[in-house]
């Protein structure tokens, strides 16, 4: 073999380097090739809140329609269309003639009522009085038949002594015969006194109270009233009956003063009259409407809402409104109704906002709004785009609070496969409840392509890579 001189050799060595790195070059790229390049988001907590925002309505708080309470000629009418009143202010009059005659009746009528009424009463009085005298003038009877007895008794001890006497020849029979006469004319005496006493208790003894059907008081007082009350019933009946004359008089006299006060026909609330339907001097029949009046000072926006957000809206929520007559004019109102029926054409269930009506900038009934309902807010919540979700093969890419998910995260150039725990939508977000934490960062360009552990490159154009060289300089 020739031998080859020390230029030749360093040539041969330096030609051979370069084919190497050549070969170590292109496998270098080949393989940077196959690394895929992808879009992340780095996780941080924020506040996460959910508005629903929908065309609406303006619409009557309240609306009362306004009607004559009898039938009658309208005197008078004092308010049109767009007038203002307060609840209570005359609206209307109706004629009064015959109501004022009807009145000066019934007052005409009580007075004679509650006269018949006092008179009663003083008969009544004056019958207990009566009764208490009578019953008291029964223990001067039966003293009256205890002392008659006593004195017959005494007369009948003294004939059958005096008896005796006479029979030993001790007394003429003159004397015995006056003897015998006082003894005969103590008994009439007695038994008359007896018999007077029982006609007069006739009516005041304890027999008569338990034919009566009253329980007996064993107390004297007591017996003693009950047996006037007994005795009284009559006087209390016709007194009872003429007060109860007397206060249907009042209520027919409060009757006509109402329906005279009813003629003035006034605002049932505080607000404008939208329509006037009759002239003074027309015929109005009860329950027929001729004015309306409405509620301004407060509206409701209403609006048709999602099925989906009926688990979220609840009364008294905030909610904000704004109307094309007003640019750049923003009410705030709070949720007021909420139907509990489900459209089943629309698939949506009304909701009400109640918002205080702006006098420089009034809301008009009719108007047509946009209202916005803040239906959700979490105060430190993650959340990730809808795309770095990785649904199961079997699964439909349809997501609900507390379904499991995949999403890769970056760690060292490669993508590792987690599982999340899902909440809600914000938007184009979900809320991850359990799975993430702060600063972890999330593939989010076709992260069905990837596998778990496979190295990546971060997209130098993502969202993510922009905001670290930022950061960075």
């Amino acid at each position: 073999m020739p031998k080859r001189s020390p230029t030749s050799l360093m040539f041969l060595s330096i030609f051979g380097s370069l084919i190497l790195f050549a070969s170590c070059e292109s496998q270098t790229s080949d393989n940077a090739a196959l690394v895929p390049e992808v879009d992340t988001v780095r996780i941080k907590a924020k506040l996460l809140e959910r508005t629903v925002e929908k065309g609406a309505t303006v619409s009557y708080l309240e609306k009362a329609a306004v009607s004559a309470p009898m039938e009658g000629t309208l005197e008078a009418i004092y308010v049109h269309e767009g007038h203002r009143v307060e609840a209570g202010e005359p609206m209307a009059q109706l004629q009064t003639l015959e109501l004022e005659l009807a009145l000066k009746r019934a007052r005409a009528n009580e007075a004679s009522a509650k006269s018949q009424w006092k008179l009663s009463q003083t008969q009544f009085q004056e019958a207990q009085r009566e009764s208490e005298r009578y019953i008291d003038s029964l223990d001067s009877a039966r003293a009256n038949v205890v002392e008659a007895r006593t004195q017959f008794i005494n007369a009948k001890t003294n004939l059958e002594n005096q008896k005796q006497i006479f029979l030993l020849g001790g007394l003429s029979e003159t004397e015995m015969k006056q003897v015998y006469a006082q003894y005969v004319s103590s008994m009439t005496r007695y038994y008359q006194a007896k018999k007077s006493l029982k006609n007069q208790t006739i009516g005041h003894r304890k027999q008569d109270l338990e034919k009566a059907g009253y329980n007996v008081p064993k107390e004297a007082p007591n017996q003693k009233k009950a047996l006037m009350e007994l005795n009284t019933r009559t006087d209390a009946r016709r007194s009872e009956a003429a007060q109860s004359a007397y206060q249907s008089a009042v209520i027919q006299r409060e009757a006509a003063e109402q329906m005279l006060a009813e003629a003035t026909i006034r605002a049932p609330l505080t607000g404008v009259v939208a329509t006037r339907g009759k002239e003074p001097g027309e015929e109005v029949k009860p329950g027929e409407a001729f004015l309306t009046v409405v509620r301004t000072d407060e509206v409701l926006i209403s609006t048709s809402v999602p099925e989906s957000e009926m688990p979220h809206v609840t009364i008294e929520q905030i909610a904000t409104v704004k109307a094309d007559v007003y640019p750049g004019v923003e009410f705030e109102g709070t949720v007021h109704r909420i139907s509990p029926v489900i459209d089943p054409k629309t698939r949506t269930f009304q909701v009400s906002v109640l918002v205080k009506n702006d006098e420089e900038h009034p809301l008009a009934p009719g108007m047509f709004a946009r209202v916005s309902i803040k239906t959700q807010s979490i105060d430190r919540g993650i959340a990730i785009p809808m795309g770095a979700l990785v649904a199961a093969e079997s699964e439909e890419q349809q997501w609900r609070p507390g379904q499991s998910a995949r999403v890769f995260v970056i760690r060292n150039g490669h993508a590792f496969e987690h599982e999340v725990k899902l909440g809600e939508t914000f938007g184009d977000e979900i809320h991850v409840t359990a799975g993430l934490e702060e600063g972890d960062q999330v593939v989010t360009s076709d992260p069905s392509l990837l596998k778990d552990s496979m190295m990546v490159q971060v997209n130098s154009e993502s969202p993510e890579s922009k905001t670290r060289k930022e950061e960075d300089q």
